[in-house]
């Protein structure tokens, strides 16, 4: 496994496993364009894993929630992996990666909305340091169809460096990792 930057040429694997995970997974009733994409989410802190053969088999990014000065250090996590790659170490170690990137940047906390019945990505996110905040009802609406989320968060730890970083830009180069 590889996990390196995703680049805008990784897109259309990239928008694969977003299509593979349609539904309330992804709060999208459609793909977006790279261009969306690419607005959506925070420059340095994009991520894919690669199988042996070099094939783009999951993908994390993060996006800011809000635009607000006093928030900026708070980003919202998505994690995707390819449905035939799943359970073979992926998703945590591109989350691990991703994890250590935010606080390179001066994240201090990351937020992951996660359809209930995902269990297995609630499990992944506790192990990693997240924590269960609560149970948003009626949080998204895909196809005329209400859903729930589980909002889980994790803080980075009391006497890191992003706790005396000033506010993020991000912008900061993610770490190519192996």
């Amino acid at each position: 496994m590889h996990i390196r930057a995703l680049l805008p040429q990784d897109w259309e694997d990239v928008s694969a496993i977003i299509a593979g995970s349609a539904g309330p997974s992804t709060l999208d009733g459609e793909l977006p364009t790279w261009e969306q994409w690419d607005a959506r989410h925070l420059p340095g802190s994009r991520l894919v894993a690669a199988n042996r053969e070099g094939r783009v088999t999951a993908w994390a990014a993060l996006e800011p929630v809000s635009e607000r000065p006093a928030l900026a250090g708070v980003a919202a996590v998505s994690v995707f992996v390819d449905p035939t790659y799943r359970g073979q170490g992926f998703g945590r170690h591109l989350l691990a990666n991703l994890i250590a990137a935010s606080e390179q940047a001066g994240l201090w906390t990351l937020q992951a909305y996660v359809a209930p019945q995902n269990t297995a990505a609630i499990h992944l996110l506790e192990e990693l340091g997240f924590r269960k905040v609560g149970r948003r009802e009626r949080f998204a609406k895909v196809d005329g169809v209400w859903h729930d989320a589980v909002l889980l968060e994790r803080r980075t730890p009391a006497g890191s460096p992003a706790e005396t970083l000033p506010p993020p830009a991000i912008a900061a180069a993610v770490p190519e990792a192996s």
